[in-house]
């Protein structure tokens, strides 16, 4: 924001929203993060879980979290299921903090009977780290992640993931 009012080109915020961002020249696209977080904890409410843990971003740190925080806090306000803090687990969006995420919840939750992780790439560590803990997905614990990236199409199992387009962003 401080450096943002030497330019005066039009410009594009990709992935990011715009329009509390007080500069006329500056439009953005993004995915509705809120909607597709509450879509997919409604997926897993709907395959008959209630006991279902977040792994997640550092709230402090991404307003993706921020936004994909609030779609499911207003999917569990809206099932009645109640959300604290020790359902979350705050990490990096990488592999290797997927899984010590998912290792970490379950260890805090063993009764967990699903997991939505805010990236494909948390996901994808926590199919390793549910395998590594005998856990197998679905049968035993169901997995969402988000993102859609072609990657998930060749986990084992695959992912289930909310698919945003990438192309359809910068299209």
């Amino acid at each position: 924001l401080e450096d943002f009012h030497h330019i005066s080109v039009p410009c594009v915020l990709v992935t990011n929203e715009a329009k509390d961002v007080p500069f006329r020249n500056l439009s953005s696209v993004s995915s509705d993060d809120v909607l597709a977080a509450e879509m997919a904890i409604d997926h897993l409410v709907s395959l008959g879980h209630r006991n279902i843990g977040i792994i997640g971003g550092y709230w402090e740190h991404s307003d993706i979290t921020v936004l994909r925080c609030q779609g499911c806090k207003k999917a569990f306000e809206k099932w009645d299921i109640p959300f604290t803090d020790v359902q979350y687990e705050a990490v990096r969006f990488s592999y290797e903090d997927g899984y010590r995420g998912a290792k970490a919840l379950l260890e805090r939750n063993p009764q967990l009977t699903a997991i939505f992780a805010m990236s494909d790439v948390m996901a994808i560590g926590a199919i390793r780290a549910l395998r590594d803990m005998g856990k197998r997905i679905p049968e035993d614990i169901s997995l969402v992640g988000f993102d859609g990236l072609t990657l998930s199409d060749y986990t084992v199992p695959r992912l289930t993931t909310v698919a945003q387009s990438s192309q359809a962003l910068v299209d």
